[in-house]
This record gives C-alpha cells, structure tokens and sequence, in this order.
C-alpha cells in the first residue's frame, strides 16, 4: 500500500486557475473604489481651501484672494499637496494646480457662485468637484 503525502500537478494548477479567476472578478471593485478613494480626497482638498479662502475673506473685509497663489503665499494654505487632484495625471502645485478659480467673488456674493472647480477631466466620466462661495463642495 502506498502513502501519498502530496498534490498532483492538475491539483496546483487547478487551484492557481480559480485564485487567477477571482482575482480578475476583483480588478473592477478595486478599481471604483481606487476612484471613490481619490474623489473623496478631491473634495477633502476643497473643503480645505475653501476655509482658507474664508479665513482669508475674513480678514480682507470679505473679498477673496485674487488668485490661488496668493492665499498660499500669505501662508492660509500651507501644503500645495491641497491644489493636486489625485486623479489628474499631472502633478498640480501654486503655478499649475489642479483646479480652476474663479476669482473677483465675496463672502457676501451669491452662495451658489462658483468658487474653485476642478480642471476638465481630472474626473472624466464622474464629473467635476466644486467649491461653491458658501463654503459647500458638490
């Protein structure tokens, strides 16, 4: 009588091709919540900005700045990594950042203005994020 202590080849073989299976089953929810992930620190990041910018309105008697690069030099902003969209493919900073301002509005303009945005495409099919002059971002 012989004891056989191991597995056959189509036994390994076997049990690769359903780990490769689900692990091909899993790439897509891997994928949406990769993008879910980077949507959420999109908007994150404008939130961020937005208090800047009304810490900012605050003190110059409710205009905000004339642009992006000045409410990071006057230090109400202090990581650039805030002005990177994580889903754009190019790395945003104070002379290219990631989103669009609309500057000449303030504090006390129409809450549903548009404030900052983000640039065409950082989301493709899912949108845009944007700051609204209220402070909220949709």
């Amino acid at each position: 009588m012989k004891n056989n202590k191991g597995f056959t080849i189509s036994e390994l073989v076997f049990v690769f091709l359903i780990i490769f299976i689900l692990g091909l089953l899993m790439m897509p929810l891997v994928q949406i919540n990769r993008a879910k992930r980077d949507n959420n620190i999109c908007i994150n990041n404008l939130q961020k900005i937005g208090i800047g910018m009304y810490i900012y309105a605050i003190e110059h008697d409710k205009k905000f700045p004339d642009s992006i690069e000045e409410l990071y030099q006057k230090k109400y902003i202090a990581n650039t990594g805030l002005l990177d969209c994580p889903r754009s493919k190019n790395v945003g900073g104070v002379d290219s950042p990631d989103y669009i301002y609309h500057a000449g509005f303030s504090a006390s303009n129409d809450s549903f203005a548009v404030l900052l945005e983000d640039k065409n495409g950082n989301h493709a099919k899912r949108g845009k994020n944007v700051l609204y002059v209220n402070g909220s971002v949709a």
